[in-house]
């Protein structure tokens, strides 16, 4: 499965491990919980069973990878996104997505990373809740559908939404292979970061469907001026109440939009305004499609928890790319590993924290026969998920002479 990755080719001298091994040994550190590169030293290296289930007999010093990494180079990144991407269309349902039947449902966010002020590309921006920060911001493309991160690139930390928008779609178009029918047939869902005229208009204008929040709340005020008092209905959330303005803005292609006010814990009264090209739904059906945006907050805040994506940091701006790279492939493996793995049992409601944090630290024991060769894993009888797990294998290897127990002995 990891075999494109051995065509990143890196200015660096192999002495007892090449490049794309300690590449490898970084996926296997960020799959196993290490919020840093030094813990793979104790989480990775002193496990040999791990390490042979992604083909490696021995584990790579974090200094030696650290040093890979610190040799990446613009090109070299381009090498790793083609491998990462060669990975997913091996393995992803949704290069086989039924167009015809159901749109395909696309989320774009950018979200912070907080680096150090001498880190590359780390100047001051917007980070939720934190003031006079500085770090650098990811763009990501998920399919919350399928579960899986469709592309991410890393920016400078005084980038904002609006200004990535076109170019982040191009890449998905790209990879997706999406033209005029199936951008027809795909459905994007997009904060007001990224709601300019501009960009709303050259998604009408791409012939992408799209459910958004507007910039900005000037407008938002205009248009509620336009809206009756007895024209405001309750939305699909508590406190909040909707409304259809009698004069929205024209955009580049027929629309709908609608105002959203509610008040916070404190009294203090909120608006915003809804755009989207789906006119035939109602106000409550176009806000309830938005809202289901929170999920997209929660896998963040699962990668950057689980995967350590803000925690695992480096100076050098193409050191830091090629790990939220590795994240990437880290999570899609994860959501494959869930489907094919624990798909019908409990443990496949589990995020991406719960995955690396409960199922893929249980302890077991694993014994290989020395002739026979066949394979015998005991897992902990009082842990959640050891069912789950003994399921799977049973599930997915009936033949090859796997044989679990999950029974107390």
């Amino acid at each position: 499965m990891l075999k494109p990755l051995s065509g990143i080719q890196i200015a660096q001298k192999s002495v007892k491990h090449s490049p794309t091994n300690k590449l490898i040994d970084a996926l296997v550190g960020i799959l196993s919980g290490c919020k840093a590169l030094y813990e793979i030293d104790c989480r990775v290296r002193p496990d040999l069973p791990l390490q042979r289930a992604f083909g490696r007999e021995r584990c790579a010093d974090q200094s030696t990878i650290s040093r890979t990494l610190n040799a990446f180079s613009e090109q070299n990144i381009a090498q790793l996104r083609r491998a990462v991407e060669a990975i997913h269309r091996t393995n992803s349902p949704i290069f086989s997505h039924p167009f015809e039947q159901e749109m395909l449902l696309l989320e774009v966010d950018l979200t912070g990373l907080r680096a150090s002020k001498g880190a590359e590309g780390s100047t001051k921006g917007y980070f939720s809740g934190e003031r006079n920060r500085t770090g650098r911001q990811l763009v990501r493309v998920s399919a919350p559908g399928y579960g899986e991160l469709i592309f991410e690139k890393l920016y400078p930390g005084n980038t904002t939404s609006c200004e990535v928008l076109k170019e982040t779609l191009k890449e998905v178009e790209r990879f997706l292979d999406l033209d005029e029918a199936k951008r027809k047939r795909t459905l994007l869902r997009i904060d007001g970061g990224f709601g300019t005229d501009e960009n709303l208009n050259w998604l009408c204008w791409r012939g992408y469907q799209f459910v958004a929040k507007g910039y900005g709340g000037r407008r938002a005020n205009k248009l509620a001026k336009s809206v009756p008092e007895d024209g405001w209905r309750e939305g699909p959330t508590k406190s909040q109440f909707l409304g259809v303005p009698t004069t929205p803005h024209r955009y580049a292609r027929k629309t709908k939009s609608v105002l959203r006010r509610w008040f916070d814990g404190k009294g203090k009264p909120h608006k915003d305004y809804l755009v989207s090209t789906l006119f035939e739904l109602s106000s409550a059906q176009i806000a309830k499609l938005y809202d289901g945006r929170g999920g997209m907050e929660v896998d963040i805040k699962g990668d950057k928890r689980g995967l350590g994506i803000e925690k695992r940091r480096k100076k050098s701006f193409h050191a830091q790319e090629a790990l939220v790279l590795l994240a990437q492939l880290s999570h899609n493996l994860l959501v494959w590993f869930k489907r094919w793995f624990l798909g019908g049992t409990e443990a496949a409601k589990l995020g991406v924290e719960r995955l690396v944090r409960d199922v893929f630290a249980m302890p077991a024991q694993v014994r290989v026969g020395r002739f026979s060769g066949m394979v015998r894993l005991k897992l902990a009888h009082l842990h959640p998920w050891a069912k789950a797990v003994a399921v799977g294998i049973e599930a997915q290897c009936p033949r090859n002479g796997w044989h679990t127990i999950w029974r107390q002995s």
